[in-house]
């Protein structure tokens, strides 16, 4: 007799009775588009879960329902919990990212979507070809906007669905004639994309609008297939992705899971108001909430309530702790400046890992790499070992990229982002004579042709070496380890001689090889790696895993620790003095401080400095910006307790004693 948790309805039944009321009723709606408001901590990703795992109980095909997020980690850890729950039945369920599920949708369609060989590019590539695209136009002596901001320009123009024209006309600040020589050079850059038939992470989310605005009867045709969109993290989603879930909406009923509260990419063109303003955008929709918080101790929860009450937005919700133990408040502690403050931090992180026996449940939030480098140093200085996440990833990094560059090359004569990239790192040859060999390898139809004719006419001598290992590489397309392998055997010595640290970065390569050897063909390591890049630093954190995390607060949704250190909350951080004067960058500035305090389990702890050396003066300084602007300038006392160090409290320390106590130190301010 099988007993109780063999038995797969019996395992959903016990999984439905976990759920609290709540999450119950979110996941027993019916009939009607809904939206979760999900509090930070709330059990949203179980919810979805169980949302997915009770329509298949109840004769839903798994076909018929997709499961939207934005990381590929996300969808895999909700199918895995979804697998958990009802078995192999889940691999049914259509679960990725928005660009990773239209993608499938086009390669399923080809007729319908033109989609046929392409090369999908990343946002280093992006900025490579727009570089050529404004070498041809932007004349000696113009001043015009830089590759990388022109990228980021068309990028969020095209997500945010609006004309290149109308965005640089709103946004840009150029004048009409410099806007005009701007939207030359992005034509220019989509005929190169055309030519050489790259695709970008835009083109994917573009595209499927496009075409399914356009065609009726491709629009019926996904209608009918999908019956449930479930989406993940929705405060994410941006214009462009909305109009995706508006197009497939009716009949397929929308389940969209986040939390207004925590919408801080309005940078990356997230759209606010996609949550915010839900059932004025869905006819008849439903909004629930969840508020049950089961990471955070009440006193923590009780400072991220008060901080939205303080809002002029309605977030209407307040967090309740579901742990009943007694917890101290959150401390805000007080600084000279940022070397007092890291110096302290590291002596009570020292102190507090001889209490946990390592470093792992500790994670200290910044507001951006750059407010992080002092403490950086101070880590490094006292032999903390430590994790930056928030940095480059591990495809972006030039050594990586510069691998495959090879291996791309060799895939493709007509990659010529690749070939320019793989060319130029070898000595001897420059932007013109790349350039020339690259224009000579497109007048050929068969790659290995190409490379043999140009060998032959372009180089010679030590030379050939250049060019005959791409053939070599060839055939081991569909054997992507041995492929990166063998790449980095050939590229290996040019590479050792380009970058210091070359043992590290071996690692990388090796890392490299390895992820690779999870796919059946390197065109599907590169796209997966592309869509959803790797962190940089996995290969260290394999050998090392007892390190302290240090994480922007951008990159920490979805994290969590026991003791949370948020660094620099000063005037000129929270709200970042970018934002000052602007009434809804400053909310969102007031959401990044929330998502912060909210990744806190049982300890937060939050510094602040009198003194800034980042911003190189004394302008900077508490005492010379209105304390209104600080958002956590009246916080009542009964939520936080507030801690002095160095003998400087509140306003009680003049400019002059700062400098005096900075003199003595012997720093150069």
């Amino acid at each position: 007799m099988k007993n109780k948790a063999q038995n797969p309805e019996n395992q959903l039944q016990d999984f439905l009775n976990s759920l609290n009321p709540q999450q119950l009723e979110a996941v027993s709606s019916r009939g009607k588009h809904t939206l979760v408001l999900a509090g930070a901590g709330t059990g949203k990703t179980k919810t979805i879960t169980a949302r997915a795992a009770a329509l298949i109980q109840e004769g839903v095909r798994p076909q018929q329902i997709i499961l939207l997020t934005f990381t590929r980690k996300a969808a895999q850890e909700m199918r895995q919990r979804l697998k958990a729950i009802i078995g192999k039945t889940a691999d049914a369920v259509t679960a990725g990212t928005f660009h990773h599920f239209c993608l499938q949708i086009m390669r399923a369609m080809p007729k319908t979507f033109g989609e046929g060989q392409y090369i999908l590019i990343d946002r280093d590539d992006q900025n490579e070809l727009m570089k050529l695209s404004r070498g041809q136009l932007n004349k000696r002596g113009e001043k015009l906007p830089q590759a990388s901001k022109l990228v980021n320009w068309y990028s969020y123009a095209r997500n945010t669905n609006l004309s290149l024209k109308a965005y640089l006309e709103k946004y840009s600040g150029l004048s009409e004639e410099d806007r005009d020589k701007v939207l030359a050079i992005l034509a220019g850059y989509e005929s190169r994309k055309q030519v050489n038939k790259y695709i970008d992470y835009d083109d994917i989310l573009s595209r499927f609008v496009e075409v399914l605005s356009e065609n009726e009867a491709a629009s019926a045709q996904l209608k009918k297939m999908f019956k449930h969109i479930l989406v993940d993290e929705m405060q994410d989603t941006n214009p462009l992705q909305w109009k995706i879930l508006d197009l497939l909406k009716d009949p397929a009923e929308l389940f969209c899971v986040g939390d207004d509260a925590q919408s801080i990419y309005a940078f990356r063109g997230a759209d606010f108001e996609n949550v915010h303003k839900f059932q004025e955008r869905v006819e008849n929709a439903k909004v629930l909430k969840l508020e049950r918080n089961y990471r955070s101790v009440q006193p923590i929860l009780d400072l991220g309530n008060w901080l939205l009450d303080e809002s002029a937005h309605s977030y209407d919700k307040k967090l309740t702790a579901d742990r009943s133990e007694q917890a101290d408040k959150p401390k805000i502690v007080e600084f000279h400046d940022e070397i007092d403050e890291a110096e302290w931090i590291c002596n009570d992180i020292i102190e507090r890992k001889e209490g946990f026996g390592s470093y792992s449940p500790m994670m200290v939030l910044v507001r951006s790499a750059w407010s992080a480098r002092t403490l950086e140093a101070l880590l490094v200085e006292k032999g903390i070992p430590y994790n930056f996440i928030g940095g480059t990833s591990l495809l972006q990094a030039a050594h990586v990229k510069d691998l495959l560059s090879m291996i791309r090359a060799a895939r493709s004569h007509r990659d010529e982002i690749a070939w320019m990239r793989y060319l130029t790192l070898w000595p001897g040859i420059g932007d013109v004579r790349a350039g020339k060999a690259i224009e000579a390898l497109q007048a050929f139809e068969d790659p290995s042709e190409a490379i043999y004719e140009v060998e032959e006419k372009q180089f010679s001598g030590a030379q050939t070496k250049i060019l005959r290992p791409l053939l070599a590489l060839r055939p081991k397309m569909s054997e992507p380890s041995k492929l990166v392998e063998m790449a980095l055997d050939k590229l290996e010595p040019i590479l050792k001689k380009k970058f210091e640290r070359w043992d590290s970065r071996k690692k990388d390569l090796n890392l490299l090889a390895t992820l690779a050897g999870r796919f059946s063909h390197i065109d599907a390591f590169l796209e997966t790696y592309t869509l959803d890049p790797v962190s940089n630093s996995v290969a260290e954190r394999v050998e090392e895993e007892d390190v302290l995390t240090l994480i922007t607060i951008h990159s920490a949704k979805g994290t969590e620790a026991e003791v949370c250190y948020i660094i620099q909350a000063n005037v000129h951080q929270y709200p970042h003095i970018r934002s000052i004067g602007n009434l809804e960058e400053e909310e969102e500035e007031r959401r990044v401080l929330y998502v912060g305090i909210t990744r806190a389990k049982d300890e937060l702890i939050i510094t602040r400095t009198h003194k800034n050396h980042v911003f190189g003066n004394a302008s900077r300084s508490m005492a010379s910006r209105p304390e209104n602007e600080y958002f956590l300038a009246n916080v009542p006392n009964e939520l936080v307790y507030r801690d002095y160090e160095s003998g400087f409290g509140g306003q009680d320390a003049s400019e002059d004693d700062l400098d005096i106590f900075s003199a003595l130190r012997g720093l150069d301010l």
